[in-house]
């Protein structure tokens, strides 16, 4: 496949399940923190994607990812089934839901500098 035209299509189904996750899930379990979507990787022949999410706690709360994890594998085909009706694709990829540690992990990095000072 096109670079050019993966990256269209991974931009929008980003842009998709973004849009799912702040107006139309209500899953408790994925309310529970600051969810965002990082990443989504799809598939040369169009048939996964790989969806990446940064889970961050409101406040000074922790949030328990694995729940999380769990409640965006339960609203998966909610969020294939959306991405279908949004984006005219022959194949409506499979959502694979990952949980991408990145952002929580320079956040610790940074309050650990700032409490050194």
């Amino acid at each position: 496949m096109n670079k050019k035209r993966k990256a269209i299509i991974e931009k929008e189904i980003m842009k998709v399940i973004s849009n799912l996750l702040f107006l139309e899930i209500k899953n408790p379990k994925v309310k529970e923190g600051m969810i965002s979507v990082t990443k989504v990787d799809i598939s040369n022949d169009m048939r996964y994607a790989d969806v990446y999410f940064s889970v961050l706690p409101y406040k000074d709360e922790e949030v328990d990812k694995d729940k999380v994890l769990q409640g965006l594998n339960e609203v998966r085909s909610f969020m294939r089934k959306r991405v279908g009706e949004e984006i005219n694709l022959r194949y409506t990829p499979e959502i694979r839901v990952h949980i991408d540690d990145t952002i929580s992990y320079g956040v610790r990095i940074s309050k650990l500098i700032n409490d050194l000072k």
